[in-house]
Formats: structure tokens, sequence, C-alpha cells
């Protein structure tokens, strides 16, 4: 695993605890993977394009699927 991918990693799990918004990390991850390129990277980047497709529920699960062995939280309400 490449190190852009722990961190992506890192990011997402601060997404399932709630600590961070998918908008957050959106934002985090454009301005850190820039010019980088993993297979992740593409993943992500490809999730987010199509986003306006999907509700925000199938957009965090999507995101949080590259996670290992996450049960993901409920996204917070408010």
């Amino acid at each position: 695993m490449e190190a852009i991918d722990a961190e992506i990693l890192d990011q997402l799990k601060l997404v399932a605890e709630g600590y961070l918004t998918i908008a957050e990390f959106e934002e985090w991850h454009i301005g850190r993977t820039w010019g980088e390129s993993s297979e992740l990277i593409a993943e992500i980047d490809f999730i987010l394009v199509e986003k306006s497709l999907l509700t925000e529920g199938q957009l965090r699960s999507e995101l949080l699927a590259f996670l290992p062995n996450q049960e993901p939280r409920p996204a917070p309400t408010g």
C-alpha cells in the first residue's frame, strides 16, 4: 500500500467516526492527492465525479466501502 493510500484511509476512518463530513473529506482529498496517482485515488475520484447521481447515504457507503472491516455509523443529522 502506498503512503498516500494510508492517509486516505485514515481520513475515511474520520468520516466513518463522524469527525469529518463527506464535503470536508472531498476538499481534503482533492487538495492532498493533486498530482498523486494510485488505484485508490482513481477509484475515489470516480465516485466523487459521479456523486451527483448518488444520495448522500449512497455516497457515504461507496466511500466507506474502502475501509477494511469497517462498520460505518449512520451519517450525522442536523
